[in-house]
Formats: C-alpha cells, sequence, structure tokens
C-alpha cells in the first residue's frame, strides 16, 4: 500500500473529524462521559481493527482515549490508516448519539 503525500493526507486529515498529523501518524483524542464507557468504546474499535487485520495505538486515561494511527510496514500514513480513522469515527459518533438520547451504550 502507497504512502500519503502531504497533499492527499491534508485533504484525508480535513475530512476527518478532531484528526491532525503528519506523514508519520495520524492521531485523535477524545474524552468520554465514563471510564467504562472509554473501554466499550475501545473494544468496538477493537473488533474493527482485527476485521481490517490493523491495529492503532491506544492510550486509555481515564475517559480520554487517544488513537495513534500508521501502516508500521510502510512507515508512515496510507489509504489503510484513513479508512481505520474514518471507522473509529463512526464509533465515536454512535458513542455521542447514544449519550444524546440517554440510553445504554449497546454492546
Amino acid at each position: 500500500m502507497a504512502l500519503l503525500d502531504a497533499a492527499q493526507l491534508a485533504e484525508a486529515l480535513q475530512a476527518l473529524d478532531g484528526w491532525s498529523g503528519d506523514l508519520k501518524a495520524i492521531k485523535r483524542t477524545v474524552e468520554l462521559e465514563s471510564f467504562p464507557q472509554a473501554i466499550e468504546t475501545v473494544d468496538r474499535v477493537a473488533a474493527v481493527a482485527e476485521a481490517m487485520d490493523h491495529h492503532p495505538d491506544i492510550d486509555i486515561r481515564w475517559r480520554t482515549l487517544t488513537f495513534v494511527i500508521s501502516t508500521h510496514s510502510e512507515g508512515g500514513v496510507t489509504r489503510k490508516d484513513i479508512d481505520l480513522a474514518e471507522l473509529i469515527d463512526a464509533i465515536l459518533s454512535f458513542e455521542a448519539a447514544d449519550d444524546a438520547d440517554g440510553s445504554e451504550t449497546a454492546t
């Protein structure tokens, strides 16, 4: 898989919610409502990442999660990283929607 160039990365980051980065990796930090919700989110991301066989670095600090994504085998950011970031955004949107309607998080 080919590395993204600076223009491709800039365009991709504009389309993502809250992501930043450089040609080596992209990153997003989010704060969830609670520690259990953060862990549930990590579980959902883990399932997606496992299915893709592409795994982000995840830092858990109470209810704050930081995701860092790069394609280590290529030495930087590829389309696969952007695809995973989009899926993480979808998971986070689901979590936010659950918070907004007051329902429990689905498993």
